[in-house]
């Protein structure tokens, strides 16, 4: 798909010039995820440009203990259970910057600072990357990210992408091709939508359950 392609080559361009700081954004269901999961494959399996490629979802509500302690054991270390959360910080610091990594960050909905958890700040000299995903433009900015939006599929990607994944003889049912058309549309471009109803009608044959899968939909 043209769009997610833009995105993955801008996020690929970013991890490999001097921004440290990347922000992918998008309403939920977009495929921020998705799209992250493909960059951090690649990353690991290039094993090169990064000693350390660590993945994170984070908590909600968000929890900088639980943060910290998570991105700890990605470390293979521990930290104290009993210190407090400023000595944590101090100590995790102390941690990640022995390595160069890169951190992704899925999830993100609140706004925090890199020093509160103990994360150095990526810089041009020691090479490391953070990536987060957020359904929030203001928590990118406020990490001071560049920003890369995922944009919602258009029409004919969004129709090509249910064909894929109901099969594409469902348009051979009497009166199909108009209300696949408005199940399509009211998805409205957001791929796991489009993928979930897809699978759930896969093999449905009785066109009245079409039409209630259609009424299911929000307006």
């Amino acid at each position: 798909m043209v769009g997610k392609l833009d995105v993955k080559e801008k996020i690929r361009g970013y991890l490999r010039g001097s921004e440290g700081m990347i922000g992918v954004c998008g309403i939920g269901g977009i495929g921020k995820t998705t799209i992250i999961k493909h960059i951090h494959n690649e990353l690991l399996n290039e094993a090169t440009q990064f000693e350390k490629v660590i993945w994170i979802t984070v908590s909600h509500p968000f929890n900088v203990v639980r943060l910290q302690g998570d991105i700890a054991r990605k470390m293979n270390r521990d930290l104290r259970e009993d210190a407090d959360e400023l000595e944590r910080a101090s100590r995790l610091m102390e941690i990640m910057k022995t390595v160069k990594y890169a951190l992704i960050l899925d999830d993100v909905r609140d706004k925090f600072t890199l020093t509160r958890v103990g994360i150095p700040k990526p810089t041009m000299e020691n090479g490391c990357k953070i990536v987060i995903t957020s359904r929030s433009v203001d928590v990118c900015n406020y990490l001071s990210c560049q920003i890369v939006k995922v944009p919602p599929l258009s029409k004919e990607q969004s129709f090509n992408l249910f064909l894929d994944e109901v099969g594409p003889d469902v348009l051979q049912m009497p009166n199909s091709d108009e209300i696949v058309k408005l199940i399509v549309h009211k998805c409205a471009g957001l791929p796991s939508v489009i993928v979930g109803i897809a699978s759930r009608m896969r093999g449905v044959k009785d066109i009245c359950e079409w039409r209630n899968a259609l009424l299911e939909l929000p307006q």
